[in-house]
């Protein structure tokens, strides 16, 4: 059996705006990478540079020494750990304060609304940089720097969680006489509760990866020793950790 003519469907016709469009992109495509200097040229110079050659032969020895690599790295863990803990803790009862669905009351929830953007908005090298200069180099700058960090994503991610839960529990749980506070607690948490593991995993990667990145300005772990060798011009080193 053979489909009519008229009802087969016909292949959609790319529109000239489309081409239009694409082209004006590809256009501030390469405007972009000569502005920057991004070149075909200038990336193969890059990897032709001598200086790659002082990346080698890595060092395992001081590599693989546990005072140098191994207890930094360990300090790097226990940093995104502890972070994590603290920022995903005070996120749980934030998110349901900035909630439309289960705030308390509206100027509670544009207090708590507005701190928390302030807080979103500041990145988290500013949090480590100011730490390090108010409390000196270490993992305790670390730690509450990305402590911060976790709270600002955690909030994020977890309060538009709530917002799209369904709001039938809770209201069922008003209606019979819950106070606000137990009617949240059984009406909406139960539904979001595995959305709020699922972020706090998330994030404790994220912190694993930021650790690294804020011991590069001396808030501890891996990344403050790469820093160090790095200003040895000990590439190989770098290279290994």
């Amino acid at each position: 059996m053979t489909v009519p003519e008229s009802g087969r469907p016909t292949r959609p016709r790319l529109k000239p705006r489309t081409f239009l469009i694409a082209g004006l992109v590809l256009l501030f495509t390469i405007y972009s990478g000569r502005q920057v200097g991004f070149t075909i040229t200038t990336f193969w110079e890059v990897w032709s540079n001598p200086l790659w050659e002082k990346f080698w032969p890595v060092p395992w020895e001081w590599v693989l020494d546990r005072h140098n690599v191994i207890n930094p790295l360990i300090e790097t863990f226990q940093i995104a750990i502890i972070s994590t803990l603290i920022g995903c803790g005070l996120a749980l009862p934030i998110s349901f304060i900035i909630s439309p669905l289960t705030t308390p009351n509206k100027p509670t929830y544009l207090v708590a609304k507005g701190i928390m953007n302030v807080v979103r908005a500041v990145p988290d090298l500013f949090w480590a940089k100011l730490l390090v200069t108010a409390v000196g180099i270490g993992a305790f700058a670390g730690s509450w720097a990305l402590s911060i960090f976790s709270l600002a994503v955690m909030v994020k991610l977890f309060s538009e969680t709530v917002d799209s839960a369904d709001p039938r529990p809770l209201e069922a749980a008003r209606a019979a006489g819950g106070r606000h506070t137990p009617a949240v607690r059984t009406g909406v948490l139960p539904t979001v509760f595995p959305s709020y593991v699922a972020y706090s995993l998330y994030v404790f990667e994220l912190n694993i990866r930021a650790s690294i990145v804020l011991g590069l300005v001396g808030a501890g772990g891996i990344g403050r020793v790469v820093e160090a060798q790095r200003q040895y011009f000990r590439f190989d080193r770098v290279l290994g950790i």
